[in-house]
């Protein structure tokens, strides 16, 4: 019964992606530079990095970690760069706090986005103490891991993350790390572009998850208030984006976007009640905008360290609309 379940979750899934073929074919261009290249790199503010343990190395490691997509994944979303730090970091120490035994580690599996850059960092950074592994759906963006993976920590699915079954990972003698399972999973603003169905979705990913697993979700989220999304759309686009894009090309990217990503989009209380449904343990974590972060688990004594191990987010006013974060939900 559960495994009919999972196929016509996935068949309904698969569905969705064909239907978006033209949008996958912008992905493609965006990971193969072939328009809306950022004319700059954004980098992390030096003063939060510095006083932060590990913020500023990880930093640099980061930065040198990023392909094509990536650059532009973080030129898109105010102050991404110091986000991915402050998690990276952050499951760093969660690791070193979880693993006691030499030559052990723990697991990280991330949903799409291009060409792993996140995952590739944190398995480098920490030196095999976090084995990684990423999906993409780009030729482009798979070159673009293997040319900057320098270590044997990190592995890359060319295809869609709905592919990555229990099933899948017992059958490719390469992925051998996460035959266990995964300690952590991070639903990288994948989920919108595949349908509005979080509760399934949710379900599909998190078998792969162990019992004592952290699931951590980023994703833009509608507004009930319209005026307000277009508010801090507004907001991200004239005071962040414009310093790394063209007027024409942030004009382009929203006609490009628009219906698939706002097609798929939840709302917060949407997302919340999905993921309650699956998790014990709720905490917001973070906002920019109209993106939101979440971390859910089923092990209070886990969930609660890797809170008191995160740094303080670090998104000025008027990006931020929420106060009092991370929080509990």
């Amino acid at each position: 019964m559960e495994k009919e379940r999972y196929r016509k979750i996935r068949e309904r899934t698969l569905q969705s992606y064909n239907r978006n073929s033209l949008f996958w074919k912008h992905f493609s261009d965006l990971s193969g530079g072939i328009k809306q290249v950022p004319s700059a790199i954004p980098t992390g503010n030096v003063n939060y990095l510095s006083n932060h343990n590990y913020l500023l190395d990880y930093h640099d490691l980061f930065q040198r970690n990023m392909g094509t997509f990536y650059q532009h994944f973080v030129a898109s979303i105010p102050f991404l760069v110091e986000e991915k730090c402050r998690i990276g970091v952050s499951i760093y120490r969660l690791a070193q706090h979880l693993v006691k035994e030499k030559d052990n580690y723990i697991t990280f599996l991330e949903t799409g986005v291009g060409d792993g850059a996140n995952g590739r960092t944190m398995a480098e950074f920490s030196k095999g103490l976090i084995r990684t592994l990423s999906t993409t759906n780009t030729v482009y963006s798979k070159n673009n891991f293997y040319r900057l993976c320098n270590h044997e920590y990190s592995k890359l699915h060319h295809g869609s993350f709905i592919n990555i079954t229990p099933e899948y990972i017992t059958s490719q003698q390469d992925l051998s790390f996460f035959s266990n399972g995964f300690n952590i999973i991070y639903e990288n603003v994948t989920f919108p572009f595949y349908g509005s169905e979080r509760e399934d979705l949710i379900d599909y990913v998190a078998r792969l998850l162990k019992k004592d697993g952290l699931m951590i979700f980023l994703e833009k989220l509608r507004h009930p208030d319209e005026s307000e999304y277009r508010k801090r759309e507004k907001i991200k686009d004239d005071q962040y984006k414009a310093k790394y894009f063209s007027d024409s090309e942030i004009k382009e990217k929203r006609s490009d976007l628009l219906e698939v990503i706002e097609r798929g989009q939840v709302d917060f209380e949407s997302l919340t009640d999905a993921i309650k449904k699956h998790f014990k343990y709720v905490y917001l974590i973070w906002n920019s905008t109209n993106f939101y972060e979440f971390v859910g688990s089923n092990n209070e004594l886990i969930v609660s360290k890797f809170i008191e191990l995160l740094p303080p987010i670090y998104v000025p006013s008027p990006f931020c609309a929420e106060s009092n974060l991370p929080r509990n939900l």
